[in-house]
């Protein structure tokens, strides 16, 4: 009998948590869409967050993510990850991570969004995420196959049971590959709007192979839209960091008014949800949105990623301030999964952004999302190794078919165009419905799989995943976090935790229940 396999898809923080914690007798898979290197983890300016101090606690930060999460939370979940999470933060400073310190070596603790305490550690000032990576790629075992430049196009199922993928390599053919267990690490969608900070990678692709695997997916009317993204003449160029603001940068108008002055106790360090909200209203009256960095100290040697941003963007940061404006940035909601990654669909699992495990509730605490993707990812490399089940029987009776791709008749620029319009950050009823309306009425041709492109194809899956988007959001009639309905603009506190939306597939049909998330709130 041959090694269990197990199939990675996605090479972000998440996959390669998972890639070096699974064991040895494990033949490991690991696939990419473009290069190792090319993924939303590789990109994240903001850092680790974890208590530290000697005035720090898990209970502050818990409270910290429940508070910005707006009650939505799983407590459970929060508990385990900033739990474990700290401890796996310790092995990195065991292992001499390279966390910026002082020149006497003590390690710079910043603060960001939403957090009481400064507890954020970065590496490489505002090169957090790829200093990750880099850690995180010399730790995979020499026997993981690695593979780039393939496209995931389904999922190989069998009365519910998740056997193998198939995919288009990188000459354009077809390919299968059975697994005894397949791990979704593909990140959120944000290419379903027009400004977002995402890789161009990241479209979405696991969240609809899952979906329609028969997997559910929750909480995915809420998008959390960063406030700061360089923006200049309409064009976006990246992420300007939240650790700007944490150090001394602040939101003015193009008089120089401080927006978030009086606005929230936090000010300029309020929630992403609340700050993005207040700058939406600036803008619709017309108004322009700097960051003054006039308190940040050596700035271009704390964000030389920014500095350079600014450079391609003709930004003179001898002005002192930099153009920004929100973008879509991270998915709270999600594929489904259990404390140990595991899907509605067995042999399935789902890590990182491209899960909903309950942690961010309605809104994600600033630098929560790269502890996620270190706990999550050993944590399922824990479960899959205690799993004794093998597909193998599931194998020899699987047949393969076709895969056809439903093609809409319309542009990903247009889609975005109208996401933006009607399901960002303000939302109401009729804008609602009337997007849901213009998803499910245009028209679109059916193609092998073989036979479209990759534009195509991501523009397919785009599309599929905005109906559900739009769908969850209008079934939410309240406002939470990140989900704003200015017609419903009141949040139900009635509801112990918030009630969770969850959608599947039924034919071709969506379906939706409901549940109470199993939640403590700060709020009661």
């Amino acid at each position: 009998m041959s090694d269990p396999t197990v199939v990675i898809v996605g090479s972000g923080a998440a996959a390669l948590s998972l890639a070096s914690s699974l064991p040895a007798d494990r033949r490991v898979i690991l696939l990419t869409k473009e290069t190792m290197s090319d993924s939303n983890s590789a990109m994240a300016q903001g850092g680790i967050a974890t208590s530290y101090l000697p005035e720090d606690s898990e209970a502050s930060h818990i409270e910290d993510t429940l508070l910005a999460g707006a009650g939505h939370n799983d407590f459970d979940i929060v508990q385990m990850v900033i739990h474990e999470g700290k401890q796996m933060m310790q092995e990195l400073i065991d292992a001499r991570f390279p966390f910026d310190r002082s020149p006497e070596g003590t390690l710079l603790l910043g603060r960001e969004g939403a957090h009481s305490l400064n507890r954020i550690f970065h590496a490489g000032g505002d090169a957090s995420g790829w200093k990750l990576i880099e850690h995180l790629q010399q730790r995979i075992p020499g026997h993981i196959e690695v593979r780039e430049y393939v496209r995931v196009v389904d999922l190989l199922v069998m009365d519910n049971h998740c056997c193998g993928v198939k995919l288009l390599d990188r000459e354009g053919r077809i390919e299968y590959i059975h697994a005894d267990q397949v791990v979704l690490a593909t990140g959120g969608c944000g290419s379903l709007y027009s400004h977002h900070s995402n890789h161009l990678t990241v479209t979405g692709d696991g969240l609809m192979l899952a979906y329609r695997a028969g997997a559910a997916l929750t909480d995915m009317e809420f998008m959390q839209f960063h406030p700061t993204l360089l923006v200049k003449n309409g064009r976006s160029y990246g992420l300007v960091s939240e650790a700007v603001r944490g150090e001394g940068g602040v939101l003015v108008d193009e008089t120089g008014r401080r927006i978030m002055k009086g606005r929230h106790e936090y000010e300029d360090l309020a929630p992403r949800d609340i700050v993005a909200r207040v700058m939406h209203e600036e803008m619709q009256q017309g108004r322009t949105i700097y960051i003054n960095i006039e308190a940040c100290s050596n700035f271009s040697s704390r964000f030389p990623s920014i500095t350079r941003l600014c450079e391609q963007a003709g930004v003179d940061l001898r002005d002192q301030r930099i153009p920004v404006a929100p973008g879509m940035h991270f998915l709270m909601g999600g594929i489904q999964v259990n404390t140990w990654g595991e899907s509605t669909v067995r042999g399935l699992f789902a890590i990182g952004e491209a899960a909903c495990t309950g942690l961010h509730g309605a809104n994600r605490l600033a630098s929560n999302s790269l502890l996620e993707a270190l706990v999550t990812g050993r944590r399922t490399a824990q479960r899959i190794a205690a799993m004794n089940d093998s597909m193998t029987e599931w194998k020899t009776g699987l047949s393969v078919s076709p895969v056809l791709i439903q093609v809409p008749q319309t542009t990903l620029a247009e889609l975005q165009r109208r996401m933006t319009a009607a399901v960002s950050i303000e939302r109401t009823g009729e804008q609602l419905r009337g997007m849901k309306e213009w998803l499910e009425g245009l028209p679109s041709q059916v193609f092998n799989v073989q036979k479209i492109t990759r534009v195509q194809m991501e523009l397919s899956n785009l599309w599929q995943l905005a109906v559900l988007v739009t769908s969850a959001a209008l079934l939410r009639e309240e406002s939470r976090g990140a989900h704003y309905r200015s017609d419903f603009p009141e949040r139900d506190d009635s509801v112990w935790g918030g009630r969770q939306i969850i959608l599947s597939r039924q034919g071709s049909r969506i379906i939706h229940n409901e549940r109470i998330r199993s939640s403590w709130s700060v709020f009661s």
